[in-house]
């Protein structure tokens, strides 16, 4: 598969320069204007140090039958904007952090037959709203944030999680998977896979210090940016971060329990990446496992970040996914993708084109089509 068959997929010349024209030009005058976004002194002890990044692609998706395309922010890593109050000279103290999407298309609730509003703003967009306690024997954090899971089963150290991740929902969820004979099936990409990564809740967190590159993390939450979830979470998860000469390792695992009135349902998942440094060569594995559903997986991702061009790193990258009893049980789930990112350094952007395969079958009668879908896109981190 190369730039032919991308083409020959639907989308013309002429509509990918209609797109890629305004992103980078947007993108060009953004990063002249707040490339450095400063830091404020507040008082003589703290720190006011905003920060954001603007992420939109032009994702194009075939059901087998009919080919959607539109303006999106990716779910994966969504347009955001936040800020610290934190100590100047130490990152031991009290600090404070508030961050939003910003509530432009998601990626994550686009399909065939919806199109959300280009802005669409609502609470449900807030990420980060905390207070951060540090000191030598750990971390403390109370407010709106990411549960210990979150993340565990998407470690990357090849840096290119805007293109391919193990959470494939967030970029194409919602979108729908046709039968065979030709209908809509009831049957969402969502539905069918699912890295059973954690979340972000109102809880406490306490997370211990570092020793030998480990570290350990406990929290309990609540859902409040929706109505109707009684539901307590729980989360336990491990880290890991080393180097060994040219090598980086990272790695967690972890569990959530989330408790009902009725039962208690419990998810297991991690991952691990390492990264040569000498070379650009990386890799990535996540597993996971609903033990009450039997739902399981496994990701694996490669890639090679090589130095091309004067502008910045080059990654290429290659992900696979398999998993079985999504929504039914019996059934199975398959992906498979390729990416390239270009990092532009000057501009601190990154720009890519992606393009997934999906396949899913089950023990029911019906048989549906493979789908796809492409992704060109650009990320501006300021």
């Amino acid at each position: 598969m190369g730039v032919a068959h991308l083409i020959n997929s639907g989308i013309s010349l002429n509509f990918l320069r209609a797109f890629i024209c305004p992103v980078f030009s947007v993108a060009g005058i953004a990063s002249a204007a707040f490339a450095e976004v400063p830091d404020y002194p507040i008082g003589r002890n703290n720190v006011f140090a905003p920060y954001g990044q603007f992420h939109f692609a032009l994702q194009s998706f075939d059901d087998g039958q009919l080919r959607t395309t539109n303006l999106v922010d990716i779910t994966n890593s969504n347009s955001r904007i936040g800020f610290y109050i934190q100590p100047i000279e130490s990152d031991d103290g009290l600090s404070f952090q508030f961050e939003t999407g910003m509530g432009f298309r998601p990626s994550s609730s686009t399909s065939q037959i919806h199109t959300p509003e280009f802005f669409d703003w609502s609470r449900r967009d807030l990420r980060q709203v905390q207070v951060i306690y540090k000191s030598r024997i750990g971390t403390i954090r109370l407010g709106q944030g990411s549960m210990p899971l979150d993340g565990a089963a998407e470690t990357d150290l090849g840096g290119t999680v805007v293109v391919a991740k193990s959470n494939i929902p967030e970029a194409n969820g919602d979108y729908i998977i046709r039968t065979a004979e030709g209908a809509l099936s009831s049957v969402t990409i969502g539905d069918t896979f699912d890295n059973l990564d954690g979340a972000r809740r109102m809880r406490v967190r306490y997370d211990t210090p570092e020793f030998s590159g480990l570290s350990l993390a406990l929290a309990y939450g609540k859902e409040v940016l929706k109505t109707g979830d009684d539901t307590d979470y729980y989360d336990i998860a491990l880290r890991y971060n080393q180097t060994f000469d040219a090598i980086k390792v990272t790695a967690a695992i972890g569990s959530a329990f989330a408790r009902d009135n009725t039962n208690t349902e419990q998810t297991i998942a991690g991952s691990l990446s390492v990264l040569d440094t000498r070379n650009g060569l990386n890799g990535t594995v996540a597993l996971g496992m609903n033990a009450d559903t039997g739902e399981e997986y496994v990701y694996l991702k490669g890639g090679w970040n090589a130095d091309l061009l004067p502008y910045g790193e080059t990654k290429f990258v290659a992900e696979g996914f398999l998993g079985k009893d999504y929504l039914t049980t019996g059934s199975r789930s398959s992906m498979w993708g390729i990416g390239v990112i270009q990092n532009l350094d000057s501009a601190d952007l990154e720009a890519y084109l992606g393009y997934r395969a999906f396949t899913y079958e089950d023990r029911s009668p019906t048989e549906y089509q493979n789908s796809n879908a492409i992704q060109l896109g650009a990320r501006w981190r300021f």
